[in-house]
């Protein structure tokens, strides 16, 4: 049934991307670890490496880290600090914008059958340093689908085919981003190898909207992301 219900949202996805204008394309190398550090407690942290349009050099850096508590087997919180470092070359030399952001969230995990389901919600507080340090706050809401096509019964290694989506929100200071309570859009497809429980690799497309002040901006993005878990 959930194969049924996601292959629709799979086409689109990719017949989108086919369709519709894009005015850059990107990649993007995506690595997640969780680190269990007891039985209630996890560090998590994420480095993700992205490129300018049509891949041309490295431009963007995302480090990002987290305290995760673990309510249950299915519901968790964590609390963790964020850095964003941007370049862009120009005439005469390079121009660098970063961000600062603290921020809280909530997810929840559970199986349909063999399927992994995830759903988050994040809030965060951004500090983005430009000519000067302008606040404001976001939230996002991300939801997972990982389904297995072939693989062992308790889906400890396998193949499997990925869908997700997250919309960003403002909620306040909105005139510090873009003036627009919709922030962004990344719906994701992709297919990914299992090699047992601690290793996760998927190769996606993800196509990845971007409000802005002069405009809106679209970007197709190939993504290969990395989860391991130890």
């Amino acid at each position: 049934m959930t194969k049924l219900l996601l292959t629709p949202l799979l086409f689109i996805i990719f017949i989108g991307a086919a369709t519709a204008q894009s005015t850059e394309s990107g990649g993007w190398l995506f690595i997640s670890h969780t680190q269990k550090l007891s039985e209630e407690f996890d560090f998590l942290a994420d480095v993700q490496l992205r490129s300018a349009d049509q891949y041309s050099y490295w431009n963007t850096v995302l480090l990002r880290g987290a305290i995760n508590y673990n309510l249950n087997d299915h519901h968790s919180t964590a609390i963790g600090y964020a850095f964003l470092g941007e370049w862009e070359k120009m005439e005469g030399g390079k121009d660098f914008e970063r961000e600062h952001r603290l921020y809280e969230q909530y997810i929840f995990q559970t199986k349909l059958k063999k399927t992994e389901l995830t759903l988050r919600a994040r809030l965060e507080q951004r500090f983005q340093k430009d000519d000067q340090i302008k606040f404001s706050q976001r939230i996002r809401a991300f939801a997972s689908f990982q389904i297995p096509i072939f693989a062992d019964s308790q889906f400890e290694k396998g193949i499997y085919l990925k869908a997700q989506d997250e919309i960003f929100l403002n909620i306040q200071y909105k005139e510090n981003v873009n003036g627009s309570i919709l922030d962004q859009h990344r719906p994701y497809a992709g297919i990914g190898l299992r090699t047992g429980k601690k290793l996760d690799i998927d190769l996606g497309y993800m196509r990845w909207f971007q409000r802005e002040l002069d405009g809106d901006v679209n970007k197709n993005i190939m993504q290969v992301m990395i989860t391991t878990s130890f």
